[in-house]
């Protein structure tokens, strides 16, 4: 697999709006700024949230909005959306969240890993959902902290999922650590 380095520009807030397609993801509409270009292109490039239908609907530093959309495949015994169903959009949104806040951390050729994750089920979920992650600002300190005492830096992420309504079904917190990828190529 073959890695790109991206440069550290500024970052801006992308929104997608619901009713465009996968073309939203086009790469010139990211020129100002190529890490949320290529963050998005990885979402939809994984196998697992194209199959489920996962996409990310906005991303800025340290947050991030992705969508599940309703799909009968992923309903539970009751009709409602599978409790498993519901937390990728949360992993995703949380991985989106942390990677533009250690954007640094991307540059230098690390990757992030779930570590940790606990759920709560609020309500039952249906239809739509809709998962908002944030990452605090201040997380980069202790990340550059964890490496100079030769430790993985790790980075948290808050988590909330809801439906079409607005009403919150779940709550999750992510604990994401970062691994430097061996034979990292910088070009």
């Amino acid at each position: 697999m073959s890695r790109r380095r991206v440069p550290s520009e500024g970052t801006v807030t992308v929104a997608f709006p619901a009713a465009v397609g996968r073309e939203r993801h086009a790469m010139a509409r990211f020129e100002d700024d190529p890490l949320i270009a290529g963050l998005v292109e990885l979402g939809d490039q994984l196998p697992f949230n194209r199959h489920l239908g996962v996409e990310v609907v906005a991303l800025e530093a340290g947050r991030c909005t992705t969508r599940l959309r309703a799909d009968d495949r992923l309903a539970n015994h009751l009709g409602g959306v599978h409790a498993i169903a519901e937390l990728a959009p949360v992993e995703l949104a949380g991985a989106m969240a942390a990677s533009t806040r250690l954007r640094g951390l991307l540059e230098r050729g690390y990757v992030p890993v779930v570590r940790d994750l606990s759920a709560r089920y609020e309500a039952a979920a249906t239809g739509e959902l809709t998962a908002t992650a944030t990452v605090p600002e201040g997380v980069e300190e202790a990340v550059e902290e964890a490496l100079a005492a030769g430790y993985r830096p790790r980075a948290i992420a808050d988590v909330e999922v809801t439906d079409a309504q607005g009403t919150l079904v779940a709550t999750a917190q992510l604990t994401f650590v970062y691994l430097e990828v061996a034979g990292n190529d910088p070009s």
